[in-house]
C-alpha cells in the first residue's frame, strides 16, 4: 500500500508501466492525489488530480472521436457518438486504471481508504483521465496516446469479437426485443445524473427491467446515454438467461 509515493522504487515502477519517464515528477504525484488525501493532509498549496483529469477527459474525447473516425470511414455522426458512448465511459475508464494498476499507487484519505476507494470505479476513472492529463502536459499527445490507444483499441476489439458492432447505432431496439422476446418485460431508462455546463451537458442513464438495474450508460445527450446503457446490457446478457422475478 502506497502512503506517501513522491520518491521511491513505486513511482518508478508506474513510469515502466505507462512508458514514460516524468520530466516533472509532481505531475504524476497530482495525479495520484485524491481529493480525500489533500483534505487530510490540511495544506492548501497541495494539488489534487480534479484539474488534471478534466484535462484527461478532453485529451481521451479527442483521442477516442480520432481512432474512431479512422477505423469506421463509412460510419455516420450516429454512429460514432454510440461507439463513443462504449467506449469513454466510467467502466472502461476503470478498467483501464486497473490495467495499469493505478489504484495501488493512489494517495488516499483514511476515509476513502476504509471504504474501498483503491477499487470504487469513479475513483479509477479518474485517476485514469487524471493520468493521461499528466502525460499530456509532460510529454504531448505522444504520450498520452502510446498509453491510452493501445487500451482503447483492445476494448473496441472486444466489443467487435462479440459482434456488438453491428448493432451499437440501435442498442435500444435490440435490448428490447431480447427483454420482451426471452421475459415479456420491456426494459425502462431513467437519468440518474446530469452534469456539466450548458454547452457541454453529461447524462448517464440507467436501464430497468421492473426493479431489477440492468447497466448505465454516459453521453453528451440522453439518447447517447440510453444507447450506451442498452449496450452495455447487451454485452453482459446474464439477467436474460435465468428466470428473474421482475
Amino acid at each position: 500500500m502506497v502512503k506517501n509515493p513522491e520518491r521511491g522504487p513505486e513511482l518508478e515502477a508506474l513510469e515502466r508501466r505507462l512508458g514514460h519517464t516524468f520530466k516533472q515528477r509532481e505531475r504524476l504525484v497530482e495525479a495520484l492525489t485524491h481529493r480525500s488525501f489533500a483534505a487530510e493532509a490540511g495544506d492548501p498549496r497541495m494539488k489534487m488530480n480534479e484539474r488534471l483529469e478534466f484535462l484527461g477527459d478532453a485529451v481521451m474525447a479527442l483521442l477516442t472521436a480520432d481512432l474512431l473516425f479512422k477505423r469506421y470511414p463509412k460510419a455516420n455522426e450516429g454512429a460514432l457518438s454510440i461507439y463513443r458512448a462504449a467506449l469513454v465511459r466510467t467502466q472502461s475508464f476503470a478498467e483501464f486504471a486497473r490495467e495499469l494498476d493505478l489504484g495501488a499507487h493512489l494517495r488516499l484519505g483514511h476515509g476513502e481508504e476504509l471504504t474501498g476507494g483503491r477499487e470504487r470505479p469513479a475513483t479509477l476513472e479518474g485517476a485514469f483521465e487524471a493520468i493521461i492529463g499528466a502525460l499530456y502536459l509532460d510529454g504531448g499527445f505522444a504520450a498520452a496516446s502510446a498509453v491510452a490507444l493501445p487500451l482503447l483499441g483492445a476494448k473496441l476489439g472486444e466489443i467487435e469479437a462479440a459482434g456488438l458492432e453491428e448493432n451499437m447505432v440501435d442498442a435500444k431496439s435490440r435490448l428490447q426485443m431480447l427483454a420482451q422476446g426471452r421475459l415479456g418485460q420491456t426494459p425502462r431508462y431513467h437519468t440518474i445524473e446530469e452534469s456539466g455546463p450548458a454547452h457541454a451537458r453529461q447524462f448517464v442513464v440507467e436501464v430497468r427491467l421492473g426493479d431489477i438495474a440492468l447497466a448505465r450508460g454516459e453521453g453528451a445527450s440522453k439518447r447517447e446515454a440510453q444507447q450506451a446503457a442498452a449496450l452495455a446490457a447487451l454485452a453482459d446478457p446474464g439477467w436474460s438467461e435465468s428466470p428473474r422475478d421482475l
